[in-house]
């Protein structure tokens, strides 16, 4: 919604994955595949009137896109080109594109891009296996329907989701929201700043190495806590903010799936939702801390909402709430990407095709943890016009100390 009321300018809004592909690929096959996978799904039909206004269309909006190449330099620039070089527009039909480019008979470039506000990363992986199979299916000479099994429409999802909110369901979320606005305020304590921003973000990244087993470590305080490993690190962050700000309360926001409606599990769409979590009070130490965060969490996710749509009819000041810095954390969460081989009969080689400007910053500080990789780490992407880096470098400090303790 924010995008849609003319926020992130400087953010391409593109949800994409490019790989090579060897092996024998069917032309006719992934354009039936692709035709039948939009039909299935209104969400790849959709468009944006307004901030208030979708409307979804009978006819598929895009197609199979087919160029050839005579070296891959020239392949990968027709793909930067057609796939990443422009942003999608919300004046303009269709929010998804798939573009293929031919070497020769056994190499293709394959690229796949759809706009953020249709998908997530549930819905991307949904996609992409569904894609899969219809492709193997039409290249097998099946003749393949269009309907779905087990699967609501987003348009049947979002008309539930209005009618739910209308009624006992949608009051019981207003009052908790209210009252958490009412203890933890409208907004956080921002980390110290590099000044005004100017012009386009400044982004930067840090990197911190954690202890080679730092994720059994942190599985042993999640388990002391009784809580989730995903938890300890939220609560890392937050105690470090907590130090770095000296503030009474702070936040960041997390991602809650979405899904808890009936029917949503194998919809496409873009179901995440944002909800903040806080610390707040005297500073405890991490087993308190962690189970502090985790009690909290419960009653996040479970009154979950979109809330940048809903406090405008509430009157409620809920997004700014959720981390006066725009502070994100996330665990192990790898973004979207082909995996194994999209496409049956051939194998898929990942490559980057980076986009015009890069990637931006939705957030101005993000804190990603990697705990299942063969080097455990933190890495914070952040917004260096906002937010010095020796106040970055404070809160990783204190976060990474707290992750890996005993508890104590």
């Amino acid at each position: 919604m924010a995008r849609l009321a003319g926020n992130y300018t400087h953010w391409h809004n593109l949800v994409y994955s490019t790989a090579w592909l060897t092996g024998r690929l069917d032309h006719a096959a992934l354009r039936e595949a692709w035709r039948v996978l939009c039909l299935r799904h209104d969400v790849m039909r959709r468009a944006y009137v307004s901030p208030d206004e979708a409307c979804t269309y009978e006819d598929v909006l895009t197609e199979v896109e087919f160029h050839s190449a005579d070296t891959d330099d020239e392949a990968l620039e027709t793909m930067r080109r057609t796939l990443v070089g422009a942003p999608f527009s919300l004046d303009a039909i269709g929010l998804s594109r798939i573009v293929v480019v031919r070497r020769d008979d056994r190499r293709h470039l394959f690229g796949i891009a759809l706009d953020h506000l249709i998908t997530d990363l549930t819905s991307w992986n949904l996609l992409v296996a569904e894609l899969g199979e219809l492709y193997e299916r039409a290249a097998a000479g099946e003749r393949i329907g269009c309907e779905t099994e087990g699967a609501a429409s987003y348009q049947e999802f979002a008309a539930l989701l209005r009618q739910e909110f209308a009624g006992r369901w949608g009051e019981e979320r207003r009052a908790f929201w209210r009252a958490y606005t009412e203890r933890f305020g409208s907004s956080s304590p921002p980390l110290p700043s590099a000044g005004a921003a100017k012009g386009e973000p400044a982004v930067k990244i840090v990197r911190r190495a954690l202890p080679a087993d730092a994720h059994s470590r942190v599985r042993q305080l999640a388990r002391q806590a009784r809580a989730t490993p995903f938890v300890v690190v939220t609560a890392a962050i937050l105690a470090g903010m907590k130090e770095a700000t000296g503030a009474s309360s702070v936040g960041v926001s997390v991602a809650h799936h979405g899904r808890a409606l009936p029917y949503t599990a194998k919809t496409l769409g873009q179901f995440v939702q944002r909800v903040p979590l806080h610390l707040d009070g005297e500073p405890g130490g991490p087993l308190e801390t962690v189970r502090d965060v985790f009690g909290q969490s419960l009653d996040v996710f479970d009154y979950a909402l979109p809330l940048d749509i809903v406090e405008r009819s509430w009157g409620l000041d809920l997004t700014s709430s959720i981390g006066g810095n725009g502070a994100h954390v996330t665990l192990d969460q790898s973004g979207e990407g082909f995996r194994g081989s999209p496409l049956a009969g051939t194998r898929a080689e990942p490559v980057q095709v980076p986009a015009p400007g890069g990637h931006g910053l939705v957030d101005p500080l993000i804190f990603a943890w990697w705990l299942d990789e063969a080097v455990p780490r933190v890495v914070v992407h952040y917004d260096e016009s906002l937010i010095t880096t020796e106040a970055v470098e404070a809160v990783v400090d204190v976060a990474a100390r707290f992750a890996v303790s005993d508890g104590r």
